[in-house]
């Protein structure tokens, strides 16, 4: 489908996210007493509060942390899982989402049979800045089984869709972060709720056991503060708010304009 229009979207200014969102972002780290492990990941499934839904802090294993709840009011379910399979095919498509910190993206569509999201089993090639700098990322997509949740929520009256799975270094060649954006019913459309355990799953992009046990040999505290950058999870706080609110108000739009007739 023709994308002719989209440039007046790079002209826009971006929306910016709510007051509560930036002022939780620039607080400072929260206390990691308030963070969710990442083996409680199923906890996001859960519409119930949790202590703190926008924060960042370093973790004293060496990860960093990052959680980021956006209102995207008017947006469905159905409106994400379709972005995700069709910005990253254009530049300009992944430029609209943050004009100021989106540069480029590509796809490696997913091998073997159709799975129940276009997005599984994808490997996205973003180069962005996320607040500590350009880098050619890689974030390979998966279906929330695939990533430890005990449900893909294909039927959960209270999800409306989640996108997950690992970040990583196209330049370095090295896996790095889960990701998880669970997207919630609430009111007239969603509430997104955004996790990266930052350095958590650090793993060279090396074939079966040679990877597995290079990556057993990284996962340290010491390997995360090297490869790590300081500023990287509240950069990524800051960033992840920008995103998303700008998503959320841009979605609508582009959906009726761009989405299936």
């Amino acid at each position: 489908m023709s994308t002719e229009g989209l440039e007046q979207y790079l002209a826009r200014s971006m929306t910016p996210p709510t007051p509560d969102v930036l002022a939780a972002v620039e607080a400072g780290p929260i206390e990691v007493a308030d963070t969710l492990p990442l083996a409680n990941a199923n906890r996001l499934l859960d519409p119930a509060p949790l202590p703190a839904e926008t924060g960042w802090c370093t973790l004293p294993d060496g990860c960093g942390y990052v959680a980021v709840r956006t209102p995207m009011p008017g947006v469905t379910g159905e409106m994400i899982d379709w972005w995700f399979d069709w910005h990253p095919r254009e530049a300009i498509r992944y430029r609209i989402w943050h004009p100021l910190a989106h540069e480029d993206n590509s796809v490696e569509p997913a091998h073997g049979a159709p799975r129940a999201k276009a997005n599984w089993g994808t490997v996205h090639h973003p180069l962005e800045d996320v607040g500590t700098g350009t880098v050619r990322a890689r974030i390979e997509f998966l279906a929330p089984t695939e990533m430890g949740l005990s449900t893909d929520a294909l039927d959960d009256p209270a999800v409306a869709t989640i996108v997950c799975g690992y970040a990583g270094d196209d330049t370095r060649r090295m896996r790095h972060t889960p990701m998880f954006h669970v997207f919630l019913h609430e009111g007239d459309g969603v509430v997104l709720r955004s996790r990266f355990w930052l350095g958590a799953a650090i793993r060279p992009y090396l074939p079966g056991a040679l990877g597995d046990v290079a990556g057993r040999a990284l996962n340290n505290r010491m390997v995360r503060k090297a490869a790590l950058p300081a500023g990287l999870p509240a950069g990524l706080a800051r960033h992840c708010a920008e995103e998303y609110a700008n998503l959320g108000a841009l979605l609508p739009e582009l959906y009726g304009r761009y989405g299936p007739a």
